[in-house]
């Protein structure tokens, strides 16, 4: 370092010391003392050159009397060298929504330069106490730890280390938009998700779509563009909170089902009339009939009974001189069937146990009667109807059996009113119907029969009318099939014929015409199909019957497990499959 002192006198001084004190802030001197560093060094070399210059110019401005400099020079062993440190400084920033424009970084109150949200960066300064600011921080972040101000002191050669950990808290949340669909059928260009008032955003039939950076509050989430085949399970519209730093689910499921639309043949193996068809799955479906020849061994009929494993059908069993003409399962190992025997004059019932089928006893024939059964159904394992005729050489009656899980036992049907039984259906164990034709009227009937749970009782019969099947889709939506025989001129015309229960009344309904309907069948009220002669298959869509033959077989038989699926069997062996 280098010292220097300058005394300054005056002359004026010598008469007038008060004044000169007050000149010069003294005692009649100024006295100064000049400290440098390296730099200043140069600079007072300077003006020791030009000391004379000085000396002049002090003696003209105020009389200078003599000049005093006092000093050790700036070279050799008395050289300091400069006295700094270092601040590294170091910036992180967590958060679920960072500062997105950094930060301001100042040192000792100067002005502050940016610096990123995560950045490393070393200062150099004197030694000594130093103030560091971060500033510019969003309104959702924060310095954690000591706060945004920092003091330290930084030693000669010394480094400190200061960090400013930023935490950004999340001022907006999100909505997950989460969209299922089933059915037999998808919607094939998927639905739009439509948030508040913002333009439409399209997702697929199944797909997640991530909403973000969304206001706190209350938002609207809609789907719409959904196909005519499908439906929203409960809303398309749903209202949801959304929370700062919270993602909120909301689900959206569909349900696709379309009808049958086509009809295709499939390839039964067989020459059967296949009476009646049944499954519990597309991949588990049986079919039963009967087959006859006549060839060189004379005339033979036989049952048959076909299964579809969902691959294709195939004979399971075949009984010489018996006609099957009624099947129901209610699980792949608990299917019935019945019919009769041509050259005897019992029922005929077997059981299939997911293994083989085996017949039944305890449907012998009584003394001078012949009994045969047409159709089997069943409100589950232990409650299963099979109802059929009783011949007594003139007319045929009803016969009905019932099974209670351990045993088949035969039904006395009260009543003078007793027709001959062609199907049976029902809703519960309480509200069962069975159709047929009371023979013994004049003209014949129509009749329907209903079981509360105690007793068999007539609630209609239409003169003129043959009912063979029912299907209902509850109690009160019950559908009755058969057909009609009117004259005209001498001529007989058989028309196809559906009545309808509505829970209060029977009433005939408008359809298109058709032979006899042999058959009916529903996945709902409001898909509902009938199938008769000359291949013709009706359908309800709950407004109004129309009518397609996909075959000129008759048919006879009509199942599916649900609305887009459906088998149709009839003569010849014929098996129609509809799909969508």
């Amino acid at each position: 370092m280098w010292v220097a002192e300058m005394y300054i006198v005056a002359p004026g001084t010598h008469g007038s010391r008060d004044r000169g004190h007050r000149a010069l802030g003294g005692p009649g001197r100024l006295r100064a003392q000049i400290t440098a560093t390296t730099r200043g060094c140069r600079h007072l070399e300077t003006m020791s050159r030009s000391r004379r210059a000085v000396t002049w110019l002090a003696s003209r401005s105020l009389g200078l009397a003599g000049v005093l400099l006092l000093g050790q020079g700036c070279r050799g062993d008395d050289m300091v060298a400069p006295r700094t440190g270092e601040i590294a400084v170091t910036v992180t920033t967590d958060g679920p929504e960072p500062d997105p424009d950094g930060y301001t970084l100042s040192l000792d109150g100067r002005q502050g330069v940016a610096i990123s949200r995560a950045a490393t960066r070393t200062l150099t300064v004197d030694a000594g106490r130093h103030d560091l600011e971060l500033a510019g921080l969003a309104g959702n972040c924060r310095v954690g730890g000591d706060g945004s101000s920092r003091t330290v002191n930084v030693e000669a050669e010394g480094t400190v280390a200061v960090l400013f950990a930023v935490e950004c808290s999340a001022t907006a949340g999100g909505i997950r938009v989460i969209v299922t669909t089933t059915g037999n059928v998808t919607d094939p260009d998927g639905y739009t998700v439509v948030l508040d008032e913002e333009a439409p955003r399209p997702v697929a039939a199944d797909d997640t779509l991530e909403l973000t950076a969304l206001t706190v509050g209350d938002h609207q989430v809609r789907l719409l563009e959904v196909a005519d085949v499908c439906a929203v399970t409960g809303s398309d519209v749903q209202t949801v909170t959304v929370a700062a730093g919270t993602v909120v689910d909301v689900e959206f499921g569909v349900f696709c089902q379309s009808g049958v639309e086509q009809w295709t043949p499939m390839a039964s193996g067989s020459e059967a009339d296949l009476a009646d068809v049944w499954g519990t799955s597309a991949t588990d479906v049986f079919t039963v009939g009967e087959i006859d020849t006549d060839d060189e061994n004379g005339f033979q009929i036989a049952s048959v009974i076909l299964h579809n494993d969902g691959t294709g059908w195939s004979l399971q069993r075949r009984i010489r001189d018996v006609s099957l003409r009624g099947a129901w399962s209610d699980a792949p190992d608990d299917a019935w069937a019945v019919g009769f025997d041509f050259f005897d004059d019992d029922a005929r019932v077997l059981h299939y146990d997911g293994t083989e089928w085996a017949s039944q006893d305890g449907f012998e024939a009584g003394p001078d009667e012949s009994i045969g059964l047409f159709s089997v159904w069943g409100n589950s394992s232990d409650d299963v109807f099979a109802v059929g005729s009783t011949f007594d050489g003139n007319f045929g009656t009803s016969l009905i059996f019932h099974f209670d899980g351990a045993r088949w036992q035969r039904v006395t049907v009260p009543g003078e009113v007793l027709p001959s039984l062609a199907d049976v259906w029902g809703s519960s164990p309480t509200d069962v119907f069975a159709v047929g034709l009371d023979q013994r009227a004049d003209p014949s009937e129509g009749t329907v029969l209903h079981y509360d749970g105690a007793t068999w009782t007539p609630v209609y019969h239409e003169p003129g009318l043959n009912l063979t099947t029912v299907w209902g889709s509850s109690g009160s939506d019950v559908f009755a099939a058969g057909f009609t025989v009117t004259e005209d001129d001498g001529n007989f015309i058989v028309a196809g014929a559906i009545r309808h229960f509505d829970g209060t009344g029977w009433a005939p309904v408008t359809i298109p015409e058709a032979g006899v309907l042999n058959e009916l069948w529903g996945s709902s009220s409001t898909d509902v199909f009938a199938v008769g002669d000359e291949g013709v298959i009706l359908h309800y869509d709950g407004t109004s019957w129309t009518a397609t033959n996909p075959t000129d077989q008759t048919l006879l038989g009509i199942w599916g497990p649900d609305a887009g699926e459906a088998f149709a069997t009839g003569n010849a062996g014929t098996i129609l499959h509809g799909t969508p």
